[in-house]
């Protein structure tokens, strides 16, 4: 299981020179997923399928540097249950939310300002 992890996280720091930032995806069990929220500011999803739920962790990082500044968040998700994140950008700014759903056989992620889910 670290192994698989480990993987994983070396693959998305791969894909953090070139991704381009998705408003929606699915992903599978042990699959991550990255996103841009800003210049120097990413995270990235990624979900282990358990017997009690989809055991969800969603890394951000500020910065380019080993010194950045990176927070964690984890959560079980029962099937049909979700979770939204709120993650802050630049004052002035809405924060970037992730609302993430187990849909039973994969996490549905939607990303959007706190502008747009006003609406």
């Amino acid at each position: 299981m670290k192994k698989q992890m480990r993987t994983l996280l070396a693959a998305g720091a791969f894909v953090v020179a070139g991704a381009v930032t998705a408003h929606a995806a699915d992903i599978a069990p042990v699959t991550g997923h990255w996103t841009k929220l800003r210049a120097d500011y990413s995270a990235l999803v990624y979900y282990i399928d358990e017997p009690d739920g989809f055991h969800v962790v969603v890394t951000t990082q500020q910065g380019r540097t080993s010194r950045a500044a990176v927070e964690r968040f984890e959560t079980v998700l029962a099937a049909g249950q979700s979770a939204e994140v709120s993650i802050p950008r630049a004052a002035g700014e809405a924060p970037v939310r992730m609302k993430l759903s187990n849909a039973g056989d994969h996490l549905h992620i939607v990303e959007s300002t706190a502008a747009a889910l006003a609406h």
